[in-house]
């Protein structure tokens, strides 16, 4: 598997420095007034390409949809998986380049602000469109789409008449362009930038720049940046009878199922096969559904989340912020919640009779926290003793790209 981030350059909302951006940060670390700002694109982020300058032609944009993030395929045996990335024309019945290739790698991406120059071809096909076309179920199989990222690219041509030319390398590419509406100004989209100080005390918070949740180590208060604000977050974290040097992130969930019965640890135990007696404590324990809330490859997603699932471990509150280096939060919670199904399914042995059922089923997300599960790093693996599982480090260094 492999996908790659695009480079944004941009300039900080307080001195106007330029910054460079990974296409996964959400955050603004300015290198020259130190100053850090939570970004957010409304509704989605538009960026546009850079042109080779060309005085005597009108630069014209055209819509590409960018989509980015892992797949899961439920109604086989098991559950399929890949990782999605992929560029599609935003416009039909016109004679271009049906995806981007390559062009994204190779130069740096800009925000679509209202002062951009050149006119910008309004996308015909729409977001429910394009994911329809990325998910092309095939039978009863179902398609969910975990950590995806949706982007607007608008690839730059030159028009002279009726011919249009590639803004990047001059190629003449459409000789009848008079099906291009051409609006003259750029798409709705704003920018939105929100000071990354802790809304309890002030605090400067603390967390990587592709992180979703950040800390707050003079009030110990953790805050997750969703709906275009910082929310107060409940964070517990397991304990280790060892030292450990990582702190991996779980949302814990608790949902309600309208058909399948599947709220108590005995439920657990019946759906999974588990080899172990079920007592009238398991009976009376509530089930929790522990996903991780970083993004790994799609195998080892699933693989991770069963295994914590089925463990079931008993967090507590944090009273101090651990000296310990944080795995960035870039799942959202909504996401997390998505994955149930997936996971649902990976768990019940009978997975037939089970898909029959999850088909139909509605859920509703009754609580949800986060759990920073602790790690120590052996070799090229991070190992959790207590839960008696491991990962490779690779697989966590290629998720912050996905």
């Amino acid at each position: 598997m492999s996908t790659y981030n695009f480079q944004i350059d941009l300039q900080c909302p307080g001195c106007g420095a330029p910054v460079v951006l990974e296409e996964t940060q959400c955050i603004i670390e300015c290198p020259f007034c130190r100053t850090r700002n939570i970004l957010q694109a409304l509704p989605y982020p538009c960026y546009t390409m850079g042109a080779e300058p060309k005085r005597d032609l009108e630069l014209v944009y055209i819509p590409y949809w960018r989509f980015k993030g892992l797949e899961f395929s439920l109604g086989g045996q098991a559950p399929g998986f890949r990782v999605v990335d992929h560029s599609f024309l935003a416009v039909d019945k016109i004679d271009l380049p049906l995806s981007l290739g390559l062009r994204s790698q190779t130069r740096k991406l800009h925000f679509v602000r209202k002062d951009t120059p050149g006119s910008f071809l309004k996308p015909s096909v729409s977001q429910k469109d394009i994911l329809s076309r990325i998910v092309q179920e095939k039978g009863k199989d179902k398609k969910i789409h975990i950590g995806e990222i949706l982007s607007l690219i608008f690839m730059p041509f030159y028009r002279d008449g009726d011919t249009l030319y590639d803004g990047l390398t001059g190629k003449a590419m459409v000789t009848d362009p008079l099906e291009l509406l051409i609006d003259k100004g750029p798409p709705t989209s704003r920018l939105k930038f929100i000071p990354a100080l802790c809304p309890n005390c002030g605090w400067d918070l603390e967390g990587n720049v592709d992180s979703l949740v950040l800390r707050c180590s003079n009030c110990i208060s953790f805050h997750l940046i969703h709906h275009h604000k910082l929310n107060r977050l409940t964070v517990t974290a397991l304990d280790s009878p060892s030292p450990t040097d990582l702190q991996l992130p779980f949302w814990r969930l608790q949902v309600e199922f309208k058909t399948l019965a599947c709220s108590t640890q005995a439920h657990l135990i019946k759906m999974a096969n588990m080899p172990r007696a079920i007592t009238q404590a398991h009976e009376q324990q509530p089930l929790y559904f522990y996903v991780p809330a970083f993004k790994i490859n799609p195998k080892l997603f699933l693989r991770v989340a069963r295994q914590t699932t089925l463990a079931q471990p008993e967090p507590s509150g944090i009273k101090t912020v651990p000296d310990k280096r944080f795995h960035p939060v870039d799942l959202p919670l909504e996401e997390g919640f998505q994955a149930i199904l997936p996971l649902v399914m990976d768990l019940c042995v009978r997975k037939q009779e089970i898909w029959d059922v999850l088909e139909k089923e509605r859920l509703k997300l009754t609580s949800a926290s986060l759990t920073y599960i602790p790690f120590k790093t052996l070799g090229s693996e991070v190992a959790q003793e207590t839960l008696g599982f491991s990962l490779p480090k690779n697989s966590l260094k290629f998720g912050r790209q996905l």
